[in-house]
């Protein structure tokens, strides 16, 4: 075959902007060497196509147009074994067509093959869509000779590829009623060869009834350059690309060849030429996104987003852009579909899209050029009968939950007008920031059913707990499977409830302790329980900072700021009691710290967290070096938490350790355990009133435990229970659970070691 270039060099502007192209026309010789002439504004043959019809024919949810002649159109369904449909416009009938692929292109024929894709068929069958009954022509593709496979549909020309020495050329076989017909088929080369490497483009409106649009590299320089094809003269108009510039997704009609031009001096644009004209320019007025599809409509662009390819990272929700066409002559635009997902041209320069309009829902529309080169019209000609909104019908959320019914699961649900949409939930508690998303594919079923069972875990943790207190908001996308629709957005809070704790810092229920190493590094520990009244297990732990060294005393103090949260007492060497509110959020469950007073050198031994003398608020107590047992009723107000102290007797000198236990016992108050040097355990059983009852003992052994901590209810079953720290060496360390039972005879249950501390070589734990 020989080529005969003919290579005119311009320097063309249009609104001052530069053409990005070196316009060449380029003859293919297809007979003998004979020369075309491209016309100026070569015409498609005249259809045959349908007039519209007053009854709109159906159209399969969950499908793409991926052709469309005369009498009607092909459909592809979305999945991993899609279903190929020709639906008629007369009358709606429809036909599966049999395989895995199909292609159609302007006209009444469709390609189908004997593989998973087209590239791979070795035979491929070709229907007449206008002849139902027709036996197929059967195509062997390497009788054609070798290496060949498809790569599209143009009108009657199945288009055709194969390597030739490394390089991929474009052949053309055309579908004429002597090859329907079984007579001689002989593929003829359209572009590509020695020095020419060219490939389909990957979408958009590369290829109408008559021509193509192919992306090519040139020569050893490897120049890009689009080439557009004339199938019927064999004609070519070649546009290499300048250097640093770059040619996206284009298109091509009867009259006009266009693409998307990047990097260039008067911005990324779209680049149109009539082939054959001396007219070309460059067009950056707007234009769609870079990377968007592009059609042509007459003298009209045609571009939109891909609403179900192009997706978002985080909810898997389509990001759509509506489908707009733009008058290349003066630059109107009109949005005509809301969105769309699929686009294929059609006869006599039509386009036909899968798409929705709020007023007349979602289906296939027929996009037309005018004669009077107007606006181009749009016509719906086939409905998936839905709307492209989609809209709540009911909802089953809560408002208030406690902590109890929180553990028992929470059901969510949301009654939906349609089935085939993707939906994301997002539940965030929104103190701490930690989410959870959980999604929904398509599914048949119209209406439709969210439904979400929350096992009442914490969000956002590798070892998950109950969930923590407090508001959460729930966020629910919807949107239609096919993107044509705008995304249903819903949202709403939740409040859980859950009462202060002494030693819950998060607010998830469990009991939480701090551990100091002997360098001032202070870590935060949670636990929880294996079982309601079993023992406790650690969950997790974290650092909170350092310089706690500075403290000889520290101590939870349940809340005593008047918040929701504990907060921790902590005397430094001077005697001076600092406050450190509690916040509630375990990431930094501690504020800044605040002054209480000075002083308070005068006490070996500080408890707090107990309501002693019946009010609601956590009390502190403390003794003295003389022996002296002191109150300091508890305020709740974070500048002064404490009242004027209270005498409660003497005696207390032979203890050397001292802890406030909440309701341990099953009294009308607050409890104190208090160690004596000995190692003996006692009990003493708060009336309510400030004062104690008379000292009963629990038992002996106890004089090995650095710190014992009354941490509240630490297993959900009602009772206030004791942690005991040993005291670490280096093989040994951890503390020991003591459940609680509620009886002040014997109040607690033998205890059990549990990892609660990890492997802290701590010397306080509180």
């Amino acid at each position: 075959m020989t080529r005969v270039h003919t290579v005119h060099t311009h320097h063309r502007r249009h609104r001052h902007h530069r053409l990005a192209a070196i316009a060449a026309t380029v003859v293919l010789a297809v007979t003998g060497g004979t020369v075309c002439v491209l016309p100026a504004a070569a015409a498609t043959p005249p259809g045959t196509q349908e007039s519209p019809q007053e009854t709109v024919v159906p159209f399969p949810t969950a499908a793409d147009v991926v052709g469309a002649g005369p009498s009607g159109f092909l459909s592809k369904t979305r999945g991993a074994i899609p279903e190929f449909r020709w639906t008629r416009y007369a009358d709606g009938s429809s036909l599966v067509l049999p395989g895995t692929y199909a292609l159609g292109g302007g006209s009444d024929l469709v390609v189908s093959g004997d593989r998973s894709t087209q590239a791979s068929a070795r035979l491929v069958e070709v229907r007449d869509m206008a002849r139902p009954g027709t036996a197929p022509l059967v195509i062997y593709l390497d009788a054609l000779g070798d290496g060949y496979y498809v790569v599209g549909l143009a009108g009657d020309h199945l288009l055709l590829a194969r390597d030739e020495n490394g390089n991929t050329v474009q052949y053309a076989l055309t579908l004429d009623a002597d090859v329907l017909a079984g007579g001689p088929q002989q593929p003829r080369k359209t572009a590509g060869g020695v020095q020419v490497d060219c490939w389909e483009p990957a979408e958009g409106g590369w290829a109408d009834t008559r021509f193509v649009l192919y992306d090519c590299w040139i020569a050893d320089e490897r120049i890009p350059a689009k080439i557009f094809v004339d199938l019927v003269t064999g004609q070519s108009s070649w546009y290499p690309q300048a250097d640093g510039e770059y040619a996206g997704p284009g298109a091509v009609s009867a009259t006009h060849v266009a693409w998307r031009q990047t990097r260039v001096p008067g911005g990324d644009g779209i680049a149109v030429d009539r082939p054959g004209d001396a007219t070309a320019y460059t067009w950056s007025q707007g234009g769609g996104h870079s990377s968007d599809p592009l059609y042509l409509v007459g003298d009209w662009l045609a571009y939109g987003q891909q609403a179900h390819i192009d997706t978002t990272a985080r909810t898997g929700q389509p990001t759509v852009r509506p489908f707009t066409v733009q008058s290349i002559a003066t630059g109107e635009k009109a949005v005509v579909l809301t969105a769309f997902s699929s686009a294929v041209s059609g006869p006599d320069g039509s386009l036909l899209v899968r798409g929705g309009t709020p007023d007349r829902g979602e289906g296939l529309y027929r996009i037309s050029p005018r004669t009077d080169g107007g606006r181009p019209d749009v016509e719906l000609v086939a409905s998936t009968g839905q709307s492209t909104t989609v809209t709540v019908t009911g909802t089953t959320t809560p408002a208030t939950l406690t902590g109890e019914q929180v553990a028992d699961g929470v059901d969510f649900g949301w009654n939906l007008s349609r089935g085939d949409v993707r939906a994301t939930l997002t539940l965030t508690h929104v103190a701490s920031g930690a989410r959870t998303f959980t999604s929904w594919d398509p599914a048949a079923t119209t209406p439709r059913t969210l439904g979400w069972h929350w096992d009442g875990r914490d969000l956002g943790t590798e070892k998950p707990g109950p969930a923590r207190g407090g508001a959460y908001e729930w966020t629910l996308t919807a949107a239609p499977d096919e993107g044509i629709g705008p995304e249903l957005r819903l949202s709403g809070r939740i409040t859980v409830n859950r009462p202060p704790a002494p030693h819950d810092f998060d607010g998830d229920g469990t009991a939480d302790v701090f551990g100091r190493e002997p360098g001032g590094l202070l870590r935060f520990f949670r636990s929880q329980s294996t079982a309601v009244g079993g023992p406790v297990r650690s969950l997790h732990w974290s650092q909170v900072g350092g310089g706690w060294q500075v403290y000889d005393r520290l101590e939870t103090a349940g809340d005593i700021a008047g918040t929701t949260a504990p907060d921790v007492l902590a005397r430094d060497t001077s005697g001076v009691l600092w406050l450190y509110q509690g916040t509630g959020n375990r990431d930094k469950p501690l504020s800044g710290r605040t002054r209480i007073g000075g002083g308070w050198q005068t006490y070996d031994r500080i408890a707090a967290g107990s309501d002693v003398t019946g009010d609601g608020r956590p009390d502190g107590l403390a003794t003295d070096k003389a022996g002296v047992l002191w109150l300091y009723p508890g305020t709740g107000n974070a500048s002064a938490p404490f009242s004027a102290r209270k005498r409660v007797g003497g005696g207390w000198g032979i203890y050397n350790e001292v802890t406030a236990v909440g309701n341990l016992a099953g009294g009308p108050a607050g409890d104190l355990l208090a160690r004596d040097k000995g190692g003996v355990l006692w009990l003493y059983l708060g009336k309510g009133d400030g004062t104690f009852a008379a000292r009963t003992r629990v038992g002996g052994g106890w004089g090995g435990f650095l710190d014992l901590v009354g941490v509240g209810d630490a297993n959900g079953d009602g009772r206030a229970d004791l942690m005991a720290a040993i005291t670490p060496t280096p093989t040994s360390h951890g503390v020991t659970f003591y459940s609680g039972t509620g009886d002040w005879k014997s109040p607690l249950k033998p205890g059990v070691k549990t990892d609660v501390t990890s492997w802290t070589n701590y010397d306080r734990i509180f």
